[in-house]
C-alpha cells in the first residue's frame, strides 16, 4: 500500500507524525488505531494523536488546527514539522492542506466523506465503502499485520451508519466480540457505566449505549478525553474517564430534548416546505446534528438545523433516503463559507448576513427536486407471522443473519388480532409504550414502542391491534425476556 511507505518513510527520516483526527466516534477511533500502531506497535515515539476543539478549531482540518499541530510539535518533539496525518476529515480542505504544506507539513489525508471535484495537492486515501476507521485499519494491518484495532473499526463502522455490507459487515461481526468481552481498559469502562458489564455488546449497544458517550464530550467540550478514554492503559483512569463522560452525555440528553422542543416550535409557527429549517442564536453547535436528525425523523423530511452567531452560522442536515442532502447544500455554495459531508448526513459554515437568503434557496431547491413519493415514509414488512410462531426458535433463526444495521435492517413481522392484555408508558416524559399483547389463551408477550407514548391514550384492555415489529431479546436484572419491539400499529376490533 502507498500510504504505508509513505508513513514508513517518515518513520526512517525520524520526522514528527501527526495524526490529526475529529471529535467523534469515527474520528476518534482513527486516531487511536493509527496512534496505537505508530506508537505503541511500531514503537515509534515520536508520534501524537491531536483532536481538534470544536469551539476553537471549527470541523475538520482546518489553518486553526494546523497551527495548534505545529505548536504540538514544538512543544513536545523539538525539531521540524513532519508528516501530518488528517484523518476522517480533509478530503475538501485544499486551502488547508496549501497552509500546512507553508508551514513544513507533509499532508496525508485518510477520508470518507464525499471528494470535490478537485482533491487537495497531497497524498490521499479515499473510499466511501468504509468509514474512516475501517480504512485506518487496513492501513494498520498494511504497516504491522495482526496489530489491535478491530473493536474500535467495528465501533466506528456502526456508530458512522456505515451500510453492514462487504468489509464492513466482516468488520462488525469479527469486531463485536472484541467490544463484547473487551481487552481495551476504556471499552470496559464505557460498559459498565452503560450498565453492560457482563453482557454482550450488539449493534443496538454501540450505536445507542456507547457511541453517544464517546461523542457527547466532543459535543459539548473536548472530545480528548474520549481518545485518552479509548487509549488508556490505565483501568482506574479509564473507569473515571468514562464515568466523566456518561456525565456530560446526561447533560448532552438534556439539551437535546430542549432544543428539539424549541425546533419543533419555530417549524409549527411558519409554513410547511419540504426541506424542513430551523435556525436560533440558542441553538447548541455541538448538538444540532442530533435535533436534525429527531425532526428529520418525525417529520420524514430533510432537516436542517444552525446555530446563529453575530458574524457566522453554522449548520447540520440529515436527510432521508433518495435524497443526497450535502449535494443540496453544494448547489447554494455561493452562500456557504464551507460544506461537506455524506448524502445522509452534512455540516456547512455561512455568514449570518447570508442566512436568510440561503434558506429561502435551499427550500426552493427542495420543493423543484423533492418528490412527494419520497416525502411518503413507506414500512417495509418481511412477512406476517400468527401469534403461533412468536418464540425462542424464531428468534433463533432470525438471528443467524446477524449483525444488523444499516443496509441489512433486522426482519421485520407484522402480526394481526392481537389482544391487548396490560398497557401503560415508559421514560421519564412517558413517551414511551410497553403493552402486553396476547391472542385467546396464549401467553402474552411484553412490547414496547420508543416515541409510541401518545397511545397509552387510545389504548385499553381487551382492545385488539395489529403490530409490525422486529423481535429483541431484553435481558434485565438477571431476567430474559423475549420482546417486541413496536415499529407501527393500529386498532381493528374491540374484542369485548
Amino acid at each position: 500500500m502507498k500510504v504505508a511507505s509513505f508513513i514508513k518513510d517518515a518513520i526512517t527520516r525520524e520526522v514528527p507524525i501527526i495524526i490529526h483526527g475529529d471529535y467523534d466516534v469515527d474520528g476518534l477511533s482513527s486516531t487511536a488505531i493509527l496512534w496505537e500502531t505508530i506508537y505503541r506497535g511500531l514503537n515509534y515515539k515520536k508520534c501524537l494523536p491531536f483532536i481538534p476543539n470544536r469551539f476553537d478549531h471549527g470541523y475538520g482540518l482546518s489553518k486553526e488546527s494546523v497551527d495548534s499541530c505545529s505548536t504540538l510539535v514544538k512543544e513536545k518533539i523539538p525539531g521540524a514539522s513532519g508528516l501530518l496525518i488528517a484523518v476522517d476529515c480533509g478530503i475538501t480542505a485544499r486551502d488547508e492542506v496549501n497552509y500546512a504544506k507553508e508551514q513544513g507539513w507533509q499532508v496525508l489525508i485518510i477520508d470518507h466523506h464525499q471528494p470535490p471535484r478537485e482533491l487537495p495537492d497531497c497524498q490521499v486515501l479515499w473510499s466511501d465503502k468504509l468509514c474512516a476507521a475501517g480504512i485506518s485499519y487496513f492501513v494498520s494491518q498494511t504497516l504491522l499485520p495482526g496489530f489491535a484495532g478491530l473493536d474500535l473499526a467495528a465501533l466506528a463502522t456502526i456508530a458512522d451508519l456505515q451500510p453492514l455490507l462487504g468489509l464492513n459487515r466482516q468488520i462488525v461481526k469479527q469486531g463485536l466480540p472484541l467490544l463484547s468481552k473487551p481487552q481495551r481498559f476504556g471499552v470496559k469502562a464505557l460498559k459498565e457505566v452503560a450498565g453492560l458489564l457482563e453482557k454482550n455488546v450488539g449493534v443496538y449497544e454501540v450505536g445507542w449505549l456507547l457511541s453517544p458517550r464517546l461523542n457527547a464530550s466532543g459535543r459539548l467540550e473536548n472530545a480528548l478525553d474520549s481518545l485518552r478514554l479509548l487509549c488508556s492503559l490505565d483501568e482506574s483512569l479509564a473507569r473515571e474517564l468514562a464515568k466523566k463522560l456518561s456525565q456530560i452525555n446526561t447533560d448532552r440528553q438534556q439539551k437535546t430534548l430542549e432544543m428539539v422542543d424549541h425546533a419543533e416550535g419555530v417549524l409549527l409557527s411558519g409554513p410547511e416546505h419540504k426541506i424542513i429549517v430551523a435556525a436560533h442564536e440558542s441553538y447548541h453547535e455541538g448538538i444540532i446534528g442530533l435535533v436534525a436528525g429527531k425532526l428529520a425523523q418525525k417529520y420524514h423530511r430533510p432537516a436542517v438545523v444552525i446555530s446563529c452567531g453575530p458574524d457566522f452560522c453554522k449548520g447540520s442536515a440529515r436527510s432521508i433516503n433518495g435524497f443526497n442532502i450535502v449535494e443540496a447544500l453544494r448547489s447554494q455554495v455561493d452562500f456557504l463559507d464551507n460544506v461537506g459531508g455524506h448524502p445522509a448526513a452534512a455540516g456547512f459554515t455561512i455568514k449570518t448576513d447570508k442566512l436568510n437568503d440561503f434558506i429561502v434557496a435551499l427550500q426552493t431547491f427542495g420543493e423543484s427536486n423533492l418528490t412527494e413519493e419520497q416525502l411518503s415514509p413507506v414500512l417495509k414488512i418481511d412477512t406476517e407471522v400468527s401469534v403461533d410462531y412468536i418464540n425462542w426458535d424464531l428468534y433463533d433463526i432470525v438471528n443467524k443473519f446477524e449483525p444488523f444495521g444499516i443496509g441489512n435492517p433486522e426482519p421485520t413481522f407484522l402480526t394481526k388480532g392481537f389482544e391487548v392484555k396490560a398497557v401503560k408508558t415508559m421514560g421519564s416524559r412517558a413517551d414511551h409504550l410497553m403493552i402486553n399483547l396476547g391472542r385467546d389463551s396464549s401467553r402474552a408477550v411484553r412490547a414496547v414502542g420508543f416515541g409510541f407514548g401518545e397511545w397509552s391514550q387510545k389504548l385499553k384492555v381487551g382492545d385488539s391491534v395489529d403490530v409490525v415489529y422486529t423481535l429483541v431479546k431484553n435481558e434485565w436484572s438477571g431476567n430474559v425476556n423475549l420482546e417486541l419491539r413496536i415499529k407501527d400499529l393500529r386498532q381493528t376490533v374491540d374484542m369485548k
